[in-house]
């Protein structure tokens, strides 16, 4: 899959393609849009269809102004399943994701567009 580039709030691209609306990005695989059972609140439900790809790590992006929280309770959950979870305001996530791709890193990226 392309990187992630010129995320601004509200939009992103992935390999060329402009997304406006929240996404989960696994290899070549997209999920849009992402929806989630709480908007701004992060659940271990919210990460079925990240988590059934196999990831060694998720990146989460919690939003331009760090909006989307994630109970301890998530971070539990994946670290159960042996599976790391590193969040961060959107635009470091976006960083973050495509280093770890860089490095060949099986890797999933949760992404909140907006606040």
């Amino acid at each position: 899959m392309g990187c992630l580039s010129d995320y601004s709030f509200g939009h992103i691209k992935v390999g060329g393609c402009t997304y406006r609306h929240d996404l989960i990005v696994f290899e070549e695989e997209i999920l849009s849009p992402w929806i989630r059972q709480e908007g701004h609140c992060l659940h271990v439900e919210d990460l079925k269809w990240a988590i059934a790809h196999h990831p060694r790590v998720i990146v989460v992006g919690t939003g331009a102004f760090g909006g989307l929280t994630i109970p301890q309770e998530t971070v539990n959950s994946l670290a159960a399943q042996v599976i790391t979870l590193v969040a961060y305001k959107t635009g470091k996530a976006v960083e973050a994701y495509n280093e770890l791709v860089e490095k060949g890193e099986r890797v999933a990226c949760c992404l909140h567009l907006t606040c």
